[in-house]
């Protein structure tokens, strides 16, 4: 199997012409849909690049197409390695150099239509553990992100799924207001270690509500015609910087905490069970009668943890599959449970009583336990 990882890299604006990466987006769609525009004015070698992507993977970059006429599509290109022992991999006429001897990222003639043109980057500490692994970066793209320039970098290896030593990992992962829960069974079938990994939501909150209360006062200074005043200018950078707090904050919590599962299934060799609760999560939001706009923070990042989980536990050959575990109904009778205050599960009818995120794992424990027999 053929695991891929990606890091998106901010690229100087200044060192970097939008207008041009944008043209070049632009005949990336149009070479996605079969067309063949050869500019004059610009450089072959990176036109060459773009369409010798056609027959990649059924599309450019991946099997992925634009669904819309001049949707954004980030362009493709190809890569030279330099490794620390002088050897190289790739493409030599590649717009993008990896330069692991140097520690440096060279791009070619991809930031502006100039003959010759090159910007440096840092090498970024990510590929440098990503190639130590086994990984190679044979792909890149490079595209628009709020109007700004950014080179994607992916790394592939060739992995095979490791032997499970009979330890489980179970996740249940629910949007980040009830959070995600994990639990490790060992093969004694008995549970070895339990947690509940959740952000902290009321530092959430307060950026989430200071930045409505400002956009009501925004709102108003515009209702008054002081949309352009130094005021209103203050408020839009005060209100960007807040969203942009929440998002960067869960971002970070979202990569911490799947890396650390993911780690905890390497250690173990353990076989990991993911129960995917979003939809129920996303309707119990509703009921609670959040904010729309909440409701989307917690959910998207719930979704991207669900992502990062599976690109890092496919990367490091981890065994894992998708299971739905009920956690409204008693592992040990099957009668409904009750929800108590605190999201506590309590059977009326045997006396079961757990945290609602740990019924799950009770339930893989009777599974696993009537296979063994």
């Amino acid at each position: 199997m053929i695991a891929r990882r990606a890091i998106i890299i901010k690229l100087p604006k200044d060192k970097c012409d939008v207008n041009y990466i944008l043209r070049l987006m632009a005949l990336t769609n149009l070479a996605y849909r079969g067309y063949e525009i050869w500019a004059p004015d610009l450089s072959r070698t990176i036109q060459h690049q773009l369409y010798s992507f056609k027959n990649y993977m059924k599309s450019l970059v991946f099997g992925t197409a634009p669904k819309k006429w001049l949707v954004s599509v980030w362009v493709p290109l190809k890569t030279l390695r330099v490794y620390p022992d002088g050897s190289r991999k790739g493409d030599k006429s590649a717009p993008v150099v990896l330069d692991l001897k140097g520690n440096v990222i060279r791009l070619r003639q991809v930031c502006r239509s100039e003959p010759g043109y090159v910007i440096e980057l840092p090498m970024p500490k990510w590929v440098i553990e990503r190639v130590k692994e086994g990984g190679d970066v044979k792909f890149a793209m490079i595209g628009l992100k709020n109007d700004k320039p950014y080179l994607a970098l992916v790394t592939e290896r060739e992995v095979e799924s490791y032997q499970s030593s009979g330890y489980k990992l179970v996740i249940d992962v629910n949007a980040w207001n009830n959070g995600v829960a994990y639990g490790i069974i060992n093969p004694n079938n008995r549970i070895a270690e339990y947690s509940p990994l959740r952000p902290n939501l009321r530092l959430i909150d307060t950026w989430y509500y200071k930045a409505e209360r400002l956009s009501k006062e925004l709102g108003k200074l515009k209702r008054l015609g002081l949309s352009s005043t130094t005021e209103a200018k203050g408020l839009r950078r005060e209100i960007k910087a807040l969203r942009r707090k929440v998002y960067a904050y869960l971002r970070d919590f979202t990569q911490k905490k799947a890396h650390e599962l993911a780690l905890k299934a390497i250690r173990l060799r353990a076989e990991v069970l993911i129960d995917d609760m979003l939809d129920e999560s996303r309707r119990e939001l509703i009921e609670e009668k959040l904010p729309s706009g909440l409701r989307k923070i917690y959910l998207a990042e719930a979704r991207k943890f669900d992502k990062l989980l599976v690109t890092q536990l496919q990367w490091y050959g981890v065994p894992y599959r998708f299971k739905r575990l009920p956690s409204t109904i008693c592992p040990v009778c099957h009668h409904e449970l009750t929800q108590l205050q605190g999201r506590i599960m309590i059977c009326g009818n045997c006396g079961f009583k757990a945290p609602r995120d740990k019924v799950p794992i009770y339930w893989v424990i009777k599974i696993s336990t009537a296979l063994h027999y």
